[in-house]
């Protein structure tokens, strides 16, 4: 049992009689002598929220009290020089098998209970699962539960913790990732093999389709069916330059012709009003510039 604000008397400093004290809304316990305070601070701890591909929640059957019996999700203390997110990882593994990383965090929580006064409680999504799901030595069983038919949580933190989750998906936009610079009939005109490693290009034909140096591209060659992806260096303005820098110089010879790509990533809702800027090249100088 967790003591109380009540159950405290004497100072554990230097033994005098402690007494209560108000200040700024909150009742401490202060020693007179050496001014050691009891602020009863809450307890940390953390939650471990998982979802599958269904969008099902990882639950347990709690073993021990609190709450003996009753589902919860995955929870408990932060240790001695434990960090909260290497707690979440470690309660989720011992009471579920399941390994996983921290994704993100939900949210913090503060829990009342009869045992253990109050916990703050750090609730975590976590992402990268793997493992076979076996239940802990604290627990009585551990499933997966729909959202629509989840059993009663037995801690009003682990069902707000739940309901600020789905608030944060329902928020978050979903994403393709399109096309958004093609660069199509260009002709290398160097290679260089000792080099760092990159795609030079003019930088007038760069600056029509979009591209921004360092940018990442898909490099395709149309003579010898070579695929790679690299990044983009600016060539001189209106030099007609295509080189292909470091191991890239392996992929290609001079004169071979090129299909050059960059992407983007939008929102789905905006996919469809999304159009690439495509560069159409002929002697590597712009003959068209249209929408792809």
């Amino acid at each position: 049992m967790i003591l109380g604000m009540n159950d405290f008397r004497y100072c554990p400093i230097c033994k005098s009689v402690l007494k209560k004290v108000r200040d700024a809304g909150n009742t401490y316990l202060r020693c007179g002598d050496c001014q050691w305070v009891y602020y009863g601070n809450p307890l940390p701890a953390v939650t471990a929220l998982v979802a599958n591909d269904q969008g099902e929640v990882l639950l347990i059957k709690r073993g021990v009290e609190p709450a003996r019996n009753t589902w919860a999700l995955p929870s408990g203390f932060v240790e001695q020089k434990e960090t909260p997110d290497h707690a979440a990882i470690r309660e989720l593994y011992e009471e579920t098998g399941i390994n996983a990383s921290v994704k993100r965090i939900i949210g913090a929580y503060l829990e009342p209970t009869r045992v253990y006064g109050n916990v703050l409680l750090i609730g975590y999504e976590m992402g990268a699962v793997k493992g076979r799901l076996e239940p802990g030595s604290d627990c009585r069983a551990a499933r997966f539960a729909a959202l629509a038919n989840l059993p009663r949580l037995a801690f009003a933190s682990h069902r707000s913790l739940i309901r600020d989750w789905l608030a944060l998906c329902d928020s978050e936009p979903s994403y393709l990732e399109i096309l958004k610079s093609k660069i199509t009939e260009a002709r290398i005109t160097h290679t260089r093999l000792h080099y760092k490693g990159s795609m030079g290009i003019d930088k007038k034909i760069m600056d029509a389709v979009g591209l921004l140096p360092g940018e990442k591209v898909q490099v395709l060659n149309y003579d010898n069916g070579e695929r790679l992806e690299t990044y983009v260096i600016a060539e001189k303005s209106g030099s007609g330059k295509f080189v292909l820098y470091g191991p890239a110089a392996h992929k290609g010879r001079r004169g071979d012709k090129l299909c050059i790509l960059a992407y983007t990533y939008v929102p789905v809702e905006r996919a469809a009003k999304t159009a690439a800027k495509v560069a159409v090249l002929r002697d590597n100088k712009i003959i068209r510039i249209r929408a792809g």
